[in-house]
């Protein structure tokens, strides 16, 4: 990687989109580490949220605005790690769906969640679909109340169950809580538990530790924090809090993803207003027991913030983000790697001329593949964005 002020744009495009082509390739400089980028979407909003890799083929969940329904719709696009795609699906009613995350099962196959306004009981729902590895619909739920809720994390756990962590308006003690949900194999509920006081919670992101417990990456605006913090939460397999902790300042923060070190404890990514009074990318490392190690921020002089993070293979820390402060666009992608201890080891600006947004990013043989969306190469509407990114 090059440091940031050689970062890279100078390349020259054309963009078309048409059934028949569905995605653009977008050439960058040879020094940039960029092997390809894609931009893959119609004439509307397309927006990718999650990604796995499962036999070699990259699945990306997100949403779409310019196939199925025209009120949005999940979309799930599987392409070959070399970036072409193999197919697109969509699924949803009339309203309004919105697709966030995906996890592949231990039986070979796919859950998809996210949200639906077309089925269930409210305004906004959580919608559970179950799909081969083809993207045929094996089943599908859709659980939550007269208000808005909303999924956000899935995982299998050792008990052959689904946990759902998401927020909820209809259900808890505040205007929004965490919500949990358990599911069995064929998406009955089994149990249902609420968390927060009488301001607003949610949840980021489900992992599950030994003895089948459960570390919950949330945020609160309760619980004595003067704005918004980031909040983790230690659970036991059936959802008894056995503690809590707040992290950051005075100031507003938002929680966005969670990854365990190797060592144990914890790496909590997102953004941090306390400390800059735009916005920084906001990394916090703790202990097992959630104490604080070390809290770092990245940013310059204007927006900007934390997205997504990952452990790579040499057992550095790679930070994904947004940053108006730094490129040639209006937001471009941030990625920071530091060491262990925080301290930045290279950075690169990722995107174009306009607004581009990393959601995810996964490490394979050598790349990383990052996700997320882009304006920058479709006539100011959202596509889609896949990078992939040679680091070594």
């Amino acid at each position: 990687m090059k440091p940031l002020l050689l970062i890279f744009f100078g390349f020259l495009f054309t963009v078309f989109y048409s059934c028949e082509e569905p995605f653009n390739l977008i050439e960058p400089e040879p020094y940039s580490g960029i092997i390809f980028e894609k931009s893959i979407g119609g004439q509307l909003d397309d927006i990718g949220y999650e990604a796995i890799i499962y036999n070699e083929e990259l699945y990306i969940i997100g949403t779409t605005g310019s196939f199925g329904e025209p009120n949005g719709d999940y979309y799930l696009v599987k392409m070959d790690l070399e970036g072409n795609v193999i197919w697109e699906k969509t699924y949803g009613g009339a309203a309004a769906e919105e697709g966030f995350n995906l996890i592949a099962t231990n039986d070979g196959n796919f859950v998809l969640i996210g949200s639906t306004q077309s089925k269930g009981n409210g305004m906004k729902d959580i919608h559970i679909i179950k799909v081969n590895p083809n993207g045929d619909v094996l089943w599908e739920k859709t659980l939550g109340g007269a208000l808005d809720d909303a999924p956000i994390s899935i995982i299998e756990t050792a008990a052959n169950e689904f946990c759902i962590s998401g927020t909820t308006e209809s259900f808890g003690a505040g205007s929004r809580d965490i919500y949990l949900i358990w599911i069995d194999q064929n998406g009955s509920t089994i149990r249902e538990k609420y968390y927060g006081g009488s301001d607003i919670d949610g949840s980021t992101e489900l992992l599950e530790i030994e003895n089948n417990e459960l570390m919950l990456y949330a945020y609160t605006a309760n619980f004595g924090t003067t704005s918004r913090d980031l909040y983790l939460m230690k659970l036991s397999s059936t959802g008894d809090s056995l503690w809590s902790q707040r992290y950051g300042g005075n100031d507003y923060e938002e929680s966005q993803d969670i990854v365990r070190t190797p060592g144990g404890g914890y790496l909590l990514h997102g953004h941090s207003a306390s400390t800059d009074p735009i916005h920084n990318m906001f990394t916090v490392k703790v202990a097992e027991d959630g104490s604080v190690i070390w809290e770092k921020n990245f940013g310059g002089a204007m927006h900007d913030g934390g997205q997504a993070i990952l452990i790579n293979e040499v057992g550095n820390y790679v930070l994904i983000g947004r940053s108006m402060s730094f490129g040639n666009g209006d937001r471009n992608i941030f990625m920071v790697t530091t060491n262990t201890d925080g301290v930045e080891l290279s950075r690169d600006i990722i995107g174009g001329e306009r607004d581009d947004l990393g959601q995810d990013i996964l490490e394979h043989n050598g790349y990383y593949y990052i996700i997320g969306h882009t304006n920058s190469f479709n006539d100011n509407m959202n596509d889609l964005y896949v990078v992939k990114y040679k680091w070594h």
